[in-house]
């Protein structure tokens, strides 16, 4: 099944609370949604509870979405926002200096999506919360200082900070 399936009469459906549309949406969407969790959380067991909960507040609000051509995209948000809200309790961000914001060198090699993963995996939290809300979530600057509590100019350096030190932890992974 592929998100392209989810279709007005679904829509429908679910709004209607019925268990069977529900449950096709939940198929549907269940993997893109736990990705964003264990993205954010970096732990299977923590990321299930918050799908779950994200899924709890779906269905139970999904009347009051205005635009259903907007469901994913509204799910995504309730599921970003249940995530950060767990990892509050232990997202933190570091100070960081002037010289280690600026980018000093190009990286330019090949690697594989795991060795990704297990470097993004590797940021400090609150860096790591910023560059998934921004370089793969696609959300500005504005709304990620908004979402984590912080201000633009942290949730903009906190991103350099990210993207330096993957860098430098992928080279040093591809290095190994």
């Amino acid at each position: 099944m592929s998100i392209q399936k989810i279709d007005s009469n679904l829509v429908s459906r679910v709004i209607r609370q019925e268990r069977s549309a529900q449950f096709q949406l939940f198929e549907l969407t269940k993997g893109m949604m736990f990705s964003i969790c264990y993205r954010v959380l970096g732990d299977e067991d923590e990321a299930n509870d918050v799908l779950q909960d994200s899924y709890v507040e779906i269905f139970q609000n999904i009347r009051k979405l205005a635009h259903p051509e907007a469901l994913t995209s509204w799910m995504k948000t309730i599921t970003i926002r249940k995530a950060i809200h767990q990892s509050k309790k232990k997202i933190y961000f570091e100070p960081i200096e002037n010289n280690e914001t600026e980018t000093t060198e190009d990286f330019d090699a090949w690697f594989d999506a795991d060795l990704l993963d297990q470097a993004i995996e590797s940021l400090p939290n609150g860096a790591r919360a910023v560059f998934l809300l921004v370089s793969v979530e696609g959300y500005s600057h504005q709304e990620s200082a908004q979402l984590l509590g912080i201000s633009e100019s942290t949730s903009k350096s906190q991103l350099n900070y990210a993207k330096n030190l993957l860098k430098k932890r992928i080279s040093k992974l591809l290095q190994a």
